[in-house]
């Protein structure tokens, strides 16, 4: 079993209300049988954290195979423009608005 998490960095002062809108995104995916149920959680600086870790979300989630995304027989479910309107609250001015890591579960 693998467990990913998918980490984004948001403009300041809008860590809750991308996480919001990642949860819907999220089951969206989730409702098309992309992925397992994954839990969503961030810090907008309201919670003791390292300050590289404000305004994160996190998107965490544990799955039996890691799959290409491009794989011929995989067909991305539709996001409605929620996606585009996510992209808007990333802070893109110092490096990637987003990462992945990728662990082997013990079970």
């Amino acid at each position: 079993m693998y467990s990913i998490r998918r980490v984004y960095k948001t403009k300041i002062g809008k860590a809750r209300e991308a996480a919001l809108l990642l949860r819907e995104i999220s089951d969206v995916y989730t409702d098309a049988g992309q992925r397992n149920k994954a839990v969503i959680y961030y810090n907008g600086g309201t919670l003791p954290c390292p300050k590289e870790e404000l305004n994160r979300i996190y998107m965490h989630w544990s799955t039996e195979i890691i799959d290409s995304p491009y794989r011929d027989d995989n067909k991305f479910p539709s996001m409605d423009g929620k996606y585009d309107i996510f992209k808007e609250l990333l802070d893109d001015s110092d490096g990637p608005t987003s990462w992945m890591e990728f662990w082997e579960e013990i079970k």
